[in-house]
């Protein structure tokens, strides 16, 4: 045991070719080479503080929708205005028609969320089916909490340090990001100003995974912008219909819409998730096994932070739909996590 921690511990937790050779340069017994390696494999120290094959995960699953409204996800985004003063943007997307808003917020409190929330989308759009979110504070505050009692919404929220059970609103994160990169200089300085213009534009764009722009599924037509101006409002026919009529061709059109896009977007959907699956190779965690779980709490810099906390929990229950684990330490604390982030 001397030897083996002379020739690994001792010489900065080496792979197992190289603490070999270590051993091989000094010392000879018949098992060496499958003692070294088992060492190394086994050694408390390298497994905590190296990550595992990126292939380790969960297989994809998507959240599926089939109205609009059904379901509201909601984040914040952040960044700097020209006085380099931090702005807090509530970003909230609809996860079926794909419509996104953006309101510049004071501060990221409770208060705040439920305020905006309410003045800005509830009276606007109506109250959602449902409003998901990661696991804030201010997401899962007794505030929001009543107000979505209050209005009849359903809450839930992903699970601890896994930002892809938001997948919608943190790809509109970014792309609300790259939309401001890419303005002029002097529109730049003023970004928060530009959010309700951007977020008009981005509705107005064809959404490659329904086939259809935000704005149409959610309203039933095509709105002027300012290219049909100059292009003297070739959207508009000028044919005069009574309200009973534009009525029933606007459900009609919609109903249409809706089918094609729950269709296109199921098919987006699924092509995704074999694209995604074909690189996920995570072994399966059964109940009562031993794992480890990542470090995402870790102090101090986190380039040279273990990977993996040094508490050996224990699976007790899991969610094979959502790849959700519930896991209990020794001191009994229960934690519930996705599958990506438990070694077993």
């Amino acid at each position: 045991m001397a030897v083996l921690k002379g020739i690994h511990d001792d010489a900065g937790h080496q792979g197992q070719q190289r603490s070999l050779g270590l051993a091989r340069q000094r010392f000879y017994w018949d098992t060496m080479e499958k003692d070294v390696k088992d060492y190394v494999h086994n050694c408390k120290r390298c497994i905590v503080s190296k990550s595992p094959e990126p292939e380790a995960r969960a297989p994809l699953v998507s959240i599926t929708t089939s109205s609009p409204l059904e379901l509201v996800c909601i984040d914040f985004w952040s960044a700097e205005d020209h006085n380099n003063k931090s702005v807090d943007v509530l970003v909230v997307t609809d996860h079926f028609t794909k419509l996104a808003c953006a309101y510049p917020c004071s501060n990221q409190s409770a208060k705040t969320v439920a305020r905006v929330l309410w003045n800005n989308f509830f009276c606007v759009y109506g109250f959602p089916v449902g409003i998901h979110s990661d696991q804030g504070a201010n997401f899962e505050s007794l505030l929001i909490a009543e107000l979505c009692q209050l209005a009849g919404i359903d809450k839930t929220h992903t699970t601890p340090y896994h930002p892809m059970g938001n997948g919608q609103v943190e790809r509109m994160n970014r792309t609300l990001g790259n939309m401001i990169r890419a303005l002029p200089p002097r529109s730049k300085v003023r970004w928060p100003q530009m959010l309700n213009t951007l977020t008009f534009a981005y509705n107005c764009t064809v959404h490659e995974t329904t086939g259809f722009s935000p704005f149409f599924l959610m309203y039933g037509r095509t709105p002027r912008l300012p290219v049909d101006l100059m292009f003297e409002s070739v959207l508009l026919n000028g044919e005069t219909v009574d309200i009973d009529k534009y009525v029933q061709s606007l459900k009609r059109d919609l109903c249409e819409a809706m089918k094609l896009a729950q269709s296109h977007s199921g098919k987006q959907q699924h092509r995704q998730a074999e694209l995604y699956n074909k690189r996920s190779k995570g072994q399966p965690v059964d109940i009562g096994q031993r794992v480890l779980l990542a470090n995402k709490g870790e102090r101090g810099k986190k380039k040279l932070a273990d990977r993996w906390e040094s508490t050996v929990y224990i699976v007790i229950d899991k969610n094979s739909l959502l790849n959700t684990y519930k896991l209990r330490s020794p001191s009994g604390v229960v934690k519930t996590v996705h599958r990506n982030l438990i070694m077993p």
